[in-house]
């Protein structure tokens, strides 16, 4: 059924933009406009119509995110990476039962959802055991109503857990399967070798390869570390966007996650490519990785979305105010990396980047935004609207996200669950996992 809705004020492309409307029909934009002419164009089309006190503004758009790792929050945090991956992702993911994922992806996107994040790729690693953990999280997604892109990961190195681990056949039979068994459902499944630390050379051809035939992008983790870089040097050579680029791999429909550690001829070679990039500078600065070239990318063409990554609050308000301070800081220049810069990096720049047709009011767009309260005390009339929420609001400012014209978190709270029984079936896990509850006890 169509439906109008009309705002007073509203973010488009990054603008500010008063009196806006557009249309919906089966969840999709199909015309926009002037918020008066709109309605008068469609008399008999129900109205949704936002008053002075309401901003809307397109659904944030999470490239890259791993939700089980909110079991990590607050006790694996002040170490170093490898510490961090081995004695805290490393040990207690692979332990999570598939309806215990369920609860933790449930509590994770609709955190998201309260955020204005209307959608999240998942670059999901727990596939060397079958499907039944990813299908529980791909349950948990449609429950809550957040749009969902599967990055399905691909490691075949020997010290991955098993339950991470599985041959190249495997990986490519289940993400054919997959991708068949969700069409229908309207989520993009993508092939992701994990790294080139953690897939081999064999194994990343044949994921892109799969991208290709499937015609989805491909993501991977690349150079997020020091250390990778002379890692894959020692090993091959050539430092690793370079060597992704003589693997053959390295295309429009590649999307290389973090990409730090670069050369200037590797970030000409991203550019001359086509690649894509998401940026996390929240975790980022949270592993002490390092700050990517933003700019640098940016001036060479390169499209560059942003994600929220680890165990930190899924906020992508919070990843456009990070990008564009280091990127102010890492050039010692104020005007470096706008406001708008940043958030089109977390709505329209990102969807392109990852093939969804989404994060901006445009017809043929998905019908997904969010509602900013211009009541809430951080909320300063005399403020752009994109500069007031990159640079100074609190996520609380969002009362209302809808995905496809369909409410589906009001002020914060799931629409099928309660977030009291969230709450508690988090807990259940966190108590089998025997993470430290109440700073008593600690992980074994």
């Amino acid at each position: 059924m169509k439906q109008v809705v009309r705002a007073r004020h509203a973010i488009v492309g990054g603008e500010a933009v008063h009196d806006f409307a557009f249309v919906v029909d089966e969840g999709r934009i199909t015309h926009t406009g002037d918020g008066a002419a709109i309605v008068a164009d469609y008399p008999d089309v129900p109205c949704m119509d936002y008053g002075e006190d309401r901003l809307l503004a397109p659904g944030a758009v999470n490239g890259h995110s791993h939700c089980y790792q909110i079991l990590l929050r607050g006790w694996a945090d002040d170490w170093g990476f490898d510490r961090w991956r081995d004695d805290a992702l490393y040990r207690i993911i692979p332990q999570l039962e598939p309806e215990e994922l369920y609860w933790v992806a449930l509590a994770a996107f609709v955190e998201m959802l309260g955020n204005g994040i209307t959608t999240v790729v998942e670059f999901f690693y727990l596939n060397g055991a079958g499907t039944a953990r990813l299908e529980k999280l791909v349950e948990a997604a449609i429950d809550c109503g957040i749009r969902l892109v599967v990055a399905r990961a691909w490691m075949d190195a020997p010290y991955a857990p098993p339950i991470f681990r599985e041959d190249i056949a495997s990986a490519r039979r289940d993400t054919i399967a997959l991708a068949q068994e969700l069409r229908s459902a309207g989520i993009l499944v993508c092939p992701a070798p994990h790294s080139l630390h953690a897939a081999s050379p064999e194994m990343t051809r044949a994921a892109v390869d799969l991208a290709r035939e499937l015609d989805v992008p491909a993501h991977m983790h690349v150079a997020e570390a020091r250390y990778e870089v002379e890692q894959v040097r020692s090993r091959t050579g050539l430092t690793p966007i370079a060597y992704l680029d003589s693997l053959g791999v390295l295309g429009p429909r590649f999307v290389a996650v973090h990409a730090i550690w670069q050369t200037e001829e590797e970030k000409d070679l991203m550019g001359d490519r086509g690649a894509a990039l998401i940026h996390n500078p929240v975790t980022n600065q949270y592993l002490g990785d390092g700050i990517a070239d933003v700019v640098g990318l940016r001036r060479r063409g390169v499209r560059i979305g942003l994600g929220t990554d680890c165990d930190l609050r899924p906020c992508i308000y919070d990843e456009m105010r990070a990008a564009t301070f280091l990127q102010k800081t890492a050039t010692l220049d104020g005007a470096t990396l706008s406001a708008r810069d940043a958030w089109l990096m977390g709505t329209r720049d990102c969807a392109r980047a990852v093939g969804v047709e989404a994060g901006d009011f445009a017809e043929g767009c998905y019908a997904d935004w969010c509602v900013i309260d211009r009541t809430h005390p951080s909320f300063h009339p005399w403020s752009h609207p994109v500069n007031q929420l990159v640079y100074i609001s609190d996520p609380g400012i969002v009362v209302e996200t809808f995905v496809g014209a369909r409410k589906v978190s009001d002020r914060r709270r799931a629409q099928r669950y309660g977030n009291e029984r969230i709450g508690a079936e988090l807990r259940k896990v966190a108590q089998r996992l025997r993470l430290p509850l109440d700073h008593v006890n600690a992980p074994g």
